[in-house]
């Protein structure tokens, strides 16, 4: 996908755009709770797509002006994951730019201040505060004493953000009004783990203990199901694959690998996969992109150099490239 092209984003999930700010502000108050102001007129033109999930939900939004939004009325946390342009926030004393790539997220209950430059673009996730405190549980083993707030910064080098924003633009690119593409449960075992990698990758009041039970080693079941994984690299692995080699049923295992690794098993297993692909392509085993993606399991060739890049920063023809060059010197 190129940078900053959102056309591809939840194509088919359009609610609204307005080309004069009044109607962008009624529309920004009555279905998001947030209050937007412009200070230019001419040109001005918004849009909107809207996905709901079983819990939570994706928007995209462009807006050609500078547009400000204050959050003091919004009841869900938003997840701000910039496309195109920039995105100050404001709160308190605090002051946080974003560029493309970057995220930063508004807590309920903490007013915000948000500044958007013109042409700007942003792919956000929004989460029923119920959502937060049932993974944390989940997580933490008890219930958490209090409302979960974050910090407005994210580490965009953490590990659990690059998976994060990886599963949120595939869901965003791939899904369609009808969710055909996903079963139902698939969504709902995505959703878990686009809210667990925030837990893990954000800032808050509860991530002292998380990082506790973090430092605890891995249960057994997840040792021999990531074993399997990579005993299994060269071919489609699935999760009930998985969790038959643990001894376990799959959605235990879902479970358990969120918990104590904060991602599923179906994103490990895809990892391992694209991991060994990477492999055969440095050193000369593969030598060409659809091989080596029929070879991992990846029977859809652009699906493969797409999940490669977002892995890697660079595709599988590049490897490819990069191999031959320091052959030949």
């Amino acid at each position: 996908m190129v940078p900053g092209d959102v056309t591809r984003l939840l194509r088919g999930f359009e609610i609204g755009s307005a080309e004069d700010p009044a109607t962008a502000c009624d529309f920004a108050r009555n279905q998001f709770g947030l209050e937007l102001s412009t200070p230019q007129l001419e040109g001005f033109h918004t849009s909107t797509s809207l996905a709901p999930l079983p819990n939570v939900s994706l928007v995209v939004s462009t807006t050609s002006l500078p547009v400000r939004l204050l959050t003091d009325s919004s009841t869900m946390l938003h997840l701000h994951l910039c496309q195109r342009g920039s995105c100050t926030l404001t709160e308190g004393e605090r002051r946080i730019e974003i560029g493309e790539d970057q995220a930063l997220v508004c807590s309920p209950g903490r007013p915000a201040r948000l500044d958007f430059s013109a042409n700007y673009a942003e792919l956000v996730l929004r989460i029923p505060p119920a959502m937060l405190e049932r993974m944390l549980t989940v997580l933490l083993g008890f219930a958490p004493r209090g409302p979960i707030v974050f910090e407005p910064e994210l580490a965009t080098d953490d590990p659990h953000f690059t998976g994060l924003r990886e599963m949120l633009m595939l869901l965003a690119s791939t899904l369609d009004p009808d969710f055909s593409v996903w079963p139902k449960a698939a969504l709902a075992q995505l959703e878990q783990a686009c809210v667990v990698s925030l837990l893990y990758c954000g800032r808050h009041n509860f991530s002292h203990l998380l990082a506790r039970s973090a430092n605890a080693a891995p249960p057994q079941m997840v040792l021999d199901a990531e074993h399997f994984a990579e005993s299994q690299a060269e071919s489609d692995i699935r999760v009930e694959q998985m969790a038959q080699a643990a001894g376990v049923s799959a959605s235990t295992l879902t479970r358990v690998f969120l918990k104590s690794r904060g991602y599923t098993p179906a994103a490990f297993a895809k990892r391992t996969r694209l991991g060994r692909a990477r492999t055969l392509l440095e050193t000369g085993a593969a030598t060409t992109v659809i091989g080596v993606a029929l070879r991992c399991g990846f029977a859809n060739a652009s699906r493969f150099t797409q999940d490669y890049q977002q892995a890697f920063g660079e595709t599988p023809a590049e490897t490819l490239r990069h191999r031959r060059r320091q052959k030949a010197g």
